[in-house]
């Protein structure tokens, strides 16, 4: 098994006679035999960063290193890792098994090798039974694992994958997440996942590396990401929708004070608190506002059946305020309602840097 580590990461594009910073010093390791995923709104560099690790693209600045050794200067070929694309590149003149085979073709592997690895990745990715079919015969996901395991049949443990579900359908995404994460906890190889869409950074992700504005913005486990996110941009791009954020001010350790209403703070949550007292922000999550009691008042503006679960808008002052009810819900439109923020979840940003202010 394999690790990367990129350390102080420099990368910019010449884009109309102008110089774009992507990557500003980029620090990451990608853990041995884990699976991490690269997340970023679209625009922020996550194709970049690993096109960088797999050697399509040069470094300004900065190291690259894959297990031990450093490869600045090694080329694509010789990085023994796998890279599948967004749009897979699988080969439409040639079916399922040629696809498969035509790394170990270039390796000038001998018939009987190539058959047989062909036959056992193939097995192992459940498309044994698709190895003469044509790619336009497959569908989504059939083409994806095509794609997962011509990767992998030159026997790698590094596996870089550029939002490799994208061009699924919702349902098909599900069963594709599902039987990714399965191949990885099998096979134990190292992948590193790059994509924007939250749903699957939480499913398939071991560690989470945000990255934003040209660094990591945060990397945790997805649901320290989720809970305790390192700040308040953090904390409003995590979740859907994400966390509701409030200005006021500490009082003490146990009160939070914001648009004439106090907050009482649990006890499980001042302990963490690094500062006591002063302007800051509250976070809380959507799903921790509990509404039908408490003494806080909020104004119904609009609401969203989700099924299973009824996203409510609210206004409270000029504060707004999502809440997630986990059942199908009849309140009225411009209704006021009673809500309580007493939560272990909640936490608190320094007003000024926005940086999280718990230990």
């Amino acid at each position: 098994m394999v690790k990367v580590v990129l350390k102080d990461v420099y990368k910019s594009f010449k884009q109309k006679k102008k110089i774009v910073e992507v990557l500003k010093g980029v620090n990451l390791e990608v853990q041995d035999g884990k699976f991490t995923v690269i997340l970023a709104p679209s625009g922020e560099g996550k194709t970049t960063l690993i096109r960088v690790i797999a050697g399509l693209e040069r470094q300004e600045k900065g190291d690259v290193y894959i297990g031990d050794k450093l490869v600045n200067d090694t080329p694509p070929k010789d990085r023994n890792l796998a890279m599948v694309f967004q749009n897979y590149a699988i080969y439409p003149f040639m079916n399922v098994y040629d696809n498969i085979a035509f790394p170990l073709k270039l390796m000038r592997k001998n018939k009987d090798e190539i058959a047989k690895r062909v036959k056992d990745v193939a097995k192992m990715l459940e498309i044994d039974q698709l190895l003469d079919r044509k790619p336009n015969q497959l569908s989504g996901g059939q083409r994806q694992r095509v794609a997962i395991a011509r990767a992998l049949i030159k026997g790698t443990n590094l596996l870089l994958l550029d939002e490799p579900l994208s061009n699924l359908d919702a349902q098909l995404r599900t069963l594709a997440r599902a039987q990714l994460k399965e191949l990885q906890e099998k096979l134990k190889i190292t992948i590193a996942y790059v994509t924007h869409d939250q749903t699957e950074a939480m499913v398939l992700a071991d560690n989470v590396a945000i990255l934003h504005n040209g660094k990591i913005e945060a990397f945790d486990s997805p649901l320290n990401v989720y809970r305790k996110p390192r700040d308040t941009w953090v904390a409003g791009f995590i979740g859907n929708p994400p966390m509701n954020l409030i200005d006021g001010e500490l009082l003490d350790e146990k009160t939070f004070k914001f648009n004439g209403y106090k907050v009482k703070i649990p006890a499980s949550v001042s302990k963490r608190l690094k500062v006591k007292k002063g302007p800051a922000i509250l976070g809380i999550r959507p799903e921790d506002v509990k509404i039908g009691e408490g003494d806080i008042k909020g104004v119904i503006k609009f609401i969203e059946p989700l099924g299973s679960q009824t996203l409510l808008h609210l206004l409270i002052g000029k504060n707004e305020l999502n809440v997630m009810v986990f059942q199908m819900h009849t309140i009225e439109l411009n209704k006021e309602v009673d809500l309580n923020f007493y939560s272990d979840n909640l936490v608190f940003f320094d007003k000024k840097s926005g940086e999280i202010i718990e230990n």
